[in-house]
């Protein structure tokens, strides 16, 4: 058994108690019976660091003061909303995906919250930088919010390269499935993406989706999460696409994706397939980290049938 979901971190984008993903994590806290870590972040436009540091030299508190009244602002709006779930409230400045993974750190939580609303146009058509930030620097798993859950998670979408770290990853997040939905089991399937590549070699009778399909068998016959009897699922295309579809057709509560170690050229590379699929799904996903040795074992068990989901 896993450890229970002791503290769950949410970031919010508005210090006014507005934004929408603080009612799913309140409920999710009510559930868990965890305590909720309210974080918000903003950082200061360079020209007003600037006026800011000249003046820091006539009243070095100023911006201290500032960041306690919101605190005390946030906590009166939580408080208020709070429904017997312990809440702490933080307000720092800086880079909202950096602080807000820190604090993460710092407290320990198990859970990461964020949510996919700005008070802007353009976040409503994509990810944004802060929720990727957040997906590419943190160390616990990352609940992506697009839309209230329900009471239950009906079915739970995995995603598979055929690697004993896919099983790690499935296991890990019907953990934490498990820990905020009593109602019995979700039922469960497993998605396979193959990309239909030209191949060096004529093909047996047997069809690539079929050999795909048997391999995709034996590793779940051979890795039952928590012992559960998993559905596999076999496409052919582009990874990301063929995960939102699967997830669209089968109508799918959540999407299960495993985000490898943090090699990549820039802050935002959470992995190509992994951020189409969460800037595209519609629905709550739920991001399990990796680590740098197991992206580099990932690179070393490539598979002939696998799509990159990363």
């Amino acid at each position: 058994m896993s450890e229970p979901i002791r503290r769950i971190m949410v970031g919010v984008a508005t210090p006014d108690g507005s934004d929408p993903v603080l009612a799913t994590a309140l409920a999710l806290a009510r559930a868990a019976g965890a305590t909720l870590h309210v974080a918000y972040a903003f950082d200061l436009p360079a020209p007003v660091q600037s006026a800011y540091a000249r003046a820091a030299s006539l009243d070095s508190t100023v911006l201290d003061r500032y960041v306690d009244e919101v605190r005390r602002g946030l906590e009166a709006q939580v408080g208020a909303r709070a429904g017997g779930v312990t809440v702490v409230c933080h307000v720092v400045v800086g880079a909202a995906s950096e602080c807000i993974c820190r604090l993460a750190h710092e407290v320990a939580a198990d859970l990461l919250v964020v949510g996919t609303t700005r008070r802007n146009r353009t976040w409503s058509r994509s990810l944004g930088a802060t929720a990727e930030g957040i997906v590419w620097r943190s160390a616990v798993p990352v609940l992506v919010v697009t839309r209230p859950p329900g009471q239950e998670v009906r079915r739970v979408l995995l995603t598979s390269d055929l690697s004993a770290l896919s099983a790690e990853v499935h296991e890990r997040g019907l953990d934490v499935v498990g820990a905020f939905f009593h109602r019995g089991a979700p039922e469960t399937r497993c998605l396979l993406v193959v990309q239909d590549a030209e191949l060096p070699f004529a093909r047996s009778g047997e069809t690539l989706e079929h050999v795909a399909q048997r391999e995709l068998d034996r590793c779940l016959g051979e890795r039952r999460p928590r012992g559960r009897a998993v559905q596999g699922k076999v496409r052919i295309g582009c990874p990301s696409d063929e995960i939102l579809a699967e997830a669209t057709d089968w109508q799918a509560d959540l999407v299960l994706l495993g985000v490898q170690g943090r090699a990549g050229p820039g802050p935002l590379r959470v992995g190509r397939v992994t951020g189409e699929v969460l800037r595209g799904a519609g629905r709550n996903v739920l991001v399990i980290p990796g680590t740098e040795r197991e992206a580099g074992e990932r690179v070393h068990a490539a598979h002939a049938f696998a799509g990159p989901v990363q």
